[in-house]
């Protein structure tokens, strides 16, 4: 894993948009490598299309999105997927691959798998193929491919949204370890409050009026959630 001092994520004046539909405009974030930085927002403000952006899966209409001193819309799909991983809000429900198959196109030592898939599922889901998979299931499994993909940092949209309590709970303490190794994660969440209680957060910053505000992740989520709602 390459050394966090120097790493840092930034987005430079950025406007992103469907068509005529634009959801944010000069946004500015800088955050630097290590630990849990939290993104919120009310729904339809841009957080999915910000992640997607950031791992270079979704184009911007203007400024730059520099990932440790690189244009991430410059590198090609390879060199990305050194840089980074990401998770989607849904996992995919289409392959008909079976787990280690999923789990062994993105590792990048196969003999990490059975420990890693131990580690955020069950070893028994191995054969199984993925779209026999319940959708938290899944989900799990994207977590454990992302962190076999071996980067130093991983982007995550709403990644508790198909978990129940208990493996929440478990997420969250297997995301700390993978931070503890030196992966820094990013994501979207509605489930801050939550999410507040089991991790420390970095930094956080809410999208509203198509910009991106910074908080004070010392803050209570509580005067978070009166900031969005104000």
């Amino acid at each position: 894993m390459a050394e966090m001092n120097g790493l840092q994520l930034e987005v430079k004046s950025v406007d992103i948009g469907y068509g005529a539909k634009q959801v944010l405009h000069q946004a500015q974030l800088s955050i630097r490598a290590g630990g849990v930085h939290l993104l919120i927002g009310r729904n339809g403000t841009g957080k999915s299309s910000l992640l997607r952006s950031i791992a270079g899966l979704q184009s911007i209409q203007a400024g730059s999105i520099v990932l440790d001193g690189k244009n991430v819309h410059e590198l090609s799909a390879v060199v990305r997927a050194k840089s980074l991983a990401y998770v989607a809000s849904t996992p995919p429900r289409t392959s008909q691959l079976c787990v280690e198959e999923v789990l062994g196109l993105a590792a990048s030592n196969a003999a990490n798998i059975p420990r890693a898939l131990e580690h955020f599922g069950h070893l028994s889901w191995a054969p199984r193929r993925l779209d026999t998979l319940s959708d938290g299931e899944a989900q799990r499994v994207m977590f454990a491919r992302a962190v076999l993909q071996d980067t130093p940092w991983i982007f995550m949209d709403e990644p508790m949204a198909f978990l129940d309590v208990p493996s929440r709970k478990a997420f969250w303490n297997h995301a700390v370890e993978v931070t503890e190794q030196g992966t820094t994660i990013f994501l979207a969440s509605h489930d801050y409050e939550q999410l507040a209680k089991s991790v420390s957060i970095a930094s956080a910053h809410l999208i509203e009026a198509k910009g991106i505000v910074p908080l004070d992740p010392r803050e209570s989520p509580q005067k978070w959630t009166k900031r969005m709602e104000s």
